[in-house]
């Protein structure tokens, strides 16, 4: 399944490189609002259908949609920068597959079990997300690859989908990661970083296809 960015979306893409923004704003995790006064263009992560072993797989991507009003900025609405320059931007694609179902043993499980139980012995909190994992019968992986990788060539296609996953964007020298990582739903920000220098981020260069708008 193929899930990229349509011509509009990368036309917008194209006006927030040409134009700087008067504002770019982080909200709720799950969305960036790039201001231009009158209206804004809106980077929001979402979920799309797969083509998966499983049932309930799903992508998470993004969407980039404008939007004729002035941005109203919510409670926990975050301002990123004002009137910086954007000096490269790009696309990230990746491969995202997925492994097979694979059950555990009896011993595998009651393992699981005990060594949760052993956790929350040790500890003295409880832990209800570790107590669900626990009980598991089974699991699957999920993959990321770079599209051109030997990785991405050698997995199922019937199981493999093409998905852009946001925007690489340079700021005076610093990269905004405003994309999906690892098919992770929201965007990796902690601690309120939102720039990296390049060599802090050397790991998307081998896991995306970057393609400068």
């Amino acid at each position: 399944m193929v899930h990229k960015f349509s011509d509009r979306e990368v036309k917008f893409a194209q006006y927030i490189k040409e134009n700087t923004p008067h504002k770019i704003w982080f909200g709720y995790y799950i969305d960036y609002a790039f201001d231009f006064g009158s209206f804004y263009i809106k980077l929001e992560c979402i979920l799309e259908d797969v083509d998966s072993p499983h049932i309930y797989s799903e992508a998470k991507i993004v969407r980039l949609t404008k939007h004729d009003e002035v941005f109203v900025p919510e409670e926990y609405t975050k301002l990123i920068c004002q009137k910086k320059n954007i000096e490269c931007l790009f696309i990230t694609r990746a491969m995202l597959h997925f492994s097979l179902f694979e059950e555990y043993s009896k011993t595998k499980q009651i393992f699981n079990r005990l060594k949760q139980k052993s956790k929350i012995l040790f500890t003295g909190k409880q832990d209800y997300l570790g107590d669900m994992f626990a009980k598991v019968d089974g699991c699957y992986e999920t993959f990321i690859s770079h599209p051109l990788s030997i990785n991405a060539k050698d997995v199922n296609p019937e199981f493999s989908n093409l998905v852009d996953c946001g925007l690489l964007i340079q700021i005076e020298g610093k990269m905004l990661k405003a994309f999906v990582e690892d098919n992770s739903y929201g965007f990796h920000v902690f601690n309120d970083k939102y720039f990296f220098a390049k060599e802090e981020i050397k790991e998307i260069y081998d896991k995306y296809e970057l393609i400068e708008i």
